[in-house]
């Protein structure tokens, strides 16, 4: 997946059944891109549904 396709705003799936993660199946919408100190993009998103933002790499999301 391109970075060009992970934008603020955009609607992402979190893939958390197949990484660990406790998350429920749902649209999550990318609030922030945060850079990291090796050059890779952490992404802070958000699902209406819940009273926190979380914070994932690229390989955690798919495009919805």
């Amino acid at each position: 997946m391109s970075r060009r396709e992970l934008d603020v705003g955009s609607f992402v799936h979190l893939a958390g059944l197949e990484t660990g993660l406790l998350a429920p199946e749902a649209s999550y919408r990318i609030e922030q891109l945060l850079k990291r100190e090796d050059g890779g993009t952490l992404y802070k998103i958000r699902h209406d549904g819940e009273p926190f933002d979380r914070v994932v790499s690229e390989r955690d999301l798919s495009k919805t």
